[in-house]
């Protein structure tokens, strides 16, 4: 499956969570009140264009939060994220690609490459347990799984 697949499947998802509970009876928020009620934020608002910095745990926890306005979290991260995480479990593709999926505490977050070369030569220095920071953009939380995509390392 082709990763964009997966993020246009995860957006789906989401889009579908969110039309679910409104029809369960949750009442949308009004204007006058912030649309979610997330854990700590991360970091505040990001520079226009400038990703925002912040963790694995708490970006998950911002994304999987049952009241979290999906349309406002990825507008606030349409300009990417700068996320620091410790590699939960580390292995690699038949192409040598790296797969890495970062401890996310309820979760994991799984890292797509924006070029897979660099990324494979970077991990070679990589184990579990490690902590990273990579830049990326964000495909988007279900369950337990968040999808972080065209990230550098």
């Amino acid at each position: 499956m082709k990763l964009s697949s997966v993020v246009l499947s995860l957006s789906l998802a989401l889009s579908l969570v969110a039309c679910k509970d409104k029809k369960e009876g949750s009442e949308a928020p009004s204007k006058a009140e912030p649309a979610t009620k997330s854990a700590e934020p991360s970091e505040p608002a990001a520079a226009a264009g400038t990703p925002v910095k912040t963790d694995a745990k708490a970006l998950f926890t911002e994304f999987t939060t049952p009241d979290a306005d999906g349309m406002a979290l990825l507008d606030k991260y349409r300009p990417g994220v700068t996320v620091t995480g410790t590699i939960k479990n580390l292995g690699k593709e038949e192409s040598g690609t790296p797969v890495v999926l970062l401890d996310a505490g309820e979760g994991n977050t799984m890292l797509g490459w924006k070029d897979d070369a660099a990324a494979a030569e970077k991990a070679k220095a990589w184990k579990v347990g490690d902590s990273i920071t990579v830049t990326c953009q964000v495909g988007g939380a279900m369950d337990k799984l968040m999808q972080l995509t065209d990230c550098t390392p």
